[in-house]
């Protein structure tokens, strides 16, 4: 590695630890890749201290919550290439049952609508992340929180412990009404993902997480991508995660059930060889023209989630913004104590995957940083 870049990854780390010093007791993983190679991969502070700090590394699995959303994007563009499915195919044809409140309306709702987040839904439905096998848990800060959050959500216990596989979690969408006309705004609907799932097994008839380590992990040699919350929970080098400066440890985030959504596991290794794919197209699960694609704009995103930029934008399970005029290409995730960031520089051929076991948005500054180093802003 040359002079240059190391002292620019020295700078980095410098940042980096730094920064870690606000924040003792948690860590955070970082990766950098420049086109087909890994140049930086590295941990700060620690994945778990309880009962022992233990270090965080390259290697640690952790909860990517969101960005678990493109794995299951790259999944319905592997099925548009084995022309099973075209993006532009009404949901109801390939899902006989899926309907909202307005059939009429529902029945015109495509697969990239519900990729790109256009399809009309409400942004926060709830039904997704109440599946969890531990909400109870979740909400359990006070003896009221857990019924608040379902009186919030509009819904009762009964109905979501009734909801036992993906077609179920689509069929409960015929009590949604749709928030604005299909295709003509834009709402950010985590829920809507466990339909692509559902739509995945029942046009392939093969389990969406089979698929997902046959055809993306494997060739893409992520061995540390899992889905199963038990095998990371038993893995020994996986994280916890820990809520504000008390660094309460949260309950681990798992729901098998709505994977699709943001319960995919992986280490920022893993992930700078999913970048790494999505910068050189190679090896070729995907077409360089079906990875374009979901890196293209559909649909300028609503208010809240701009953050201050008028340009930014959702694609196909990427967002699409400027950063100081260079374009990003990016997917985060968060809940509770999990921060997740994984970002493209098309034009410095640069990939980032930063993720943390705490709260806050040291995610965001960290790939900040490494923008401007990079880019000598």
């Amino acid at each position: 590695m040359n002079q240059s870049i190391t002292s620019k990854l020295d700078s980095i780390s410098d940042y980096i630890n730094q920064l870690m010093i606000e924040q003792d007791g948690v860590g955070v993983s970082v990766a950098i890749v420049k086109g087909s190679d890994i140049i930086y991969s590295k941990g700060f502070g620690y994945s778990r201290i309880q009962p022992d700090n233990q270090p965080i590394d390259e290697d640690t699995v952790m909860s990517i919550q969101s960005i678990s959303k493109n794995f299951m994007a790259i999944s319905i563009m592997q099925l548009v290439e084995s022309n099973m499915v075209s993006l532009d195919d009404s949901v109801v044809q390939h899902l006989p049952y899926f309907r909202t409140k307005d059939k009429q309306q529902s029945d015109v709702i495509t697969i990239r609508h519900v990729l790109s987040h256009t399809a009309g839904f409400p942004s926060n439905l709830g039904i997704g992340n109440m599946t969890a096998p531990n909400v109870r848990e979740i909400f359990s800060d006070t003896p009221t929180e857990f019924q608040e959050a379902l009186d919030y959500y509009n819904l009762t216990e009964e109905e979501i412990d009734s909801m036992k596989t993906r077609e179920d979690i689509t069929r409960w969408f015929e009590k949604v009404e749709l928030e604005y006309p299909v295709g003509q705004g834009w709402n950010y609907c985590t829920d809507a993902y466990v339909i692509l799932g559902d739509l995945f097994e029942k046009v392939s008839g093969v389990k969406w997480e089979a698929h997902l380590k046959d055809e993306i992990l494997k060739p893409l040699n992520m061995e540390r991508t899992m889905s199963d919350p038990h095998e990371v929970e038993k893995d020994a080098n996986s994280a916890r995660y820990y809520l504000g400066k008390e660094k309460i440890e949260t309950p681990f985030p798992k729901n098998k059930l709505s994977a699709p959504i943001g319960y995919l596991y992986s280490s920022a290794n893993d992930l700078a060889k999913y970048l790494s794919f999505h910068l050189t197209k190679q090896p070729d699960i995907l077409s360089s023209e079906s990875v374009g694609e979901m890196q293209q704009s559909v649909h300028l995103v609503s208010e809240e989630w701009q953050f201050g930029s008028k340009v930014r934008s959702y694609g196909l399970a990427w967002f699409t913004d400027e950063y100081k005029g260079v374009r990003v290409v990016e997917h985060g995730g968060g809940q509770m104590a999990v921060r997740t960031l994984m970002s493209i520089i098309p034009e410095l051929n640069l990939g980032v995957a930063v993720l943390l076991n705490f709260d806050g948005t040291a995610h965001h500054d960290i790939c900040d940083k490494i923008i401007d180093v990079f880019a000598d802003f």
